[in-house]
């Protein structure tokens, strides 16, 4: 939105800001590896694929460790299929299958105080909790979420190395189990 005016941008940070405010529960930021997923698709349970099944356009299955996004409704075939990896395609009797990554793990989630942040124009500085967040499982950072503390989705975006202009910008993304999670800045841009 680099062409927008500054008050439609100082709009938006207050309605995000709201947004992650619209519980009494804190909201999250959430660290992922593997796949980013479709804009807030379920990822804590994607189901493994089943032979002569019905799926719907965008149901998620797994094979392996990756996952695939149906891009049609349709009934599955008889057999297994040779999944493809790399973003690519296959065809499963009368389902195309997209392939989505590997399946997503959730790596750390650091919670946000209440309310969430403070307003300086466009922008939107988020204040953790007072406890530092530990990573929870080891892995590559690759995406983030961020949800309300119904656990509504605000906004995915993707992780970077500090610099980057990511949505989360963090100084390593190896991330190590019982680690710090701290990430570079929490300034979100109206």
């Amino acid at each position: 939105m680099a062409d927008a005016s500054p008050a439609l941008l100082a709009a938006r940070a207050a309605a995000t800001l709201q947004l992650l405010d619209a519980d009494s529960a804190p909201a999250q930021l959430q660290i992922w590896s593997g796949g980013r997923p479709d804009l807030a698709a379920a990822v804590d349970a994607i189901p493994d694929w089943q032979p002569a099944t019905a799926y719907s356009s965008g149901d998620y299955v797994s094979a392996g460790l990756d996952y695939y996004r149906a891009e049609n409704s349709g009934t599955s075939g008889a057999t297994a299929l040779a999944w493809p990896t790399g973003g690519a395609t296959v065809t499963d009797n009368d389902i195309t299958w997209q392939h989505m990554g590997q399946i997503p793990t959730l790596l750390g989630v650091i919670t946000f105080s209440q309310p969430a942040g403070t307003l300086h124009g466009h922008q939107l500085t988020l204040t953790p909790a007072a406890e530092t967040p530990t990573v929870l499982t080891g892995g590559t950072a690759t995406w983030a979420r961020l949800v309300n503390g119904a656990g509504t989705v605000i906004y995915d975006g993707d992780t970077g190395l500090e610099g980057s202009g990511a949505f989360v910008e963090l100084n390593t993304l190896e991330l190590v189990a019982g680690g710090d999670l701290i990430p570079a800045s929490l300034l979100i841009e109206g």
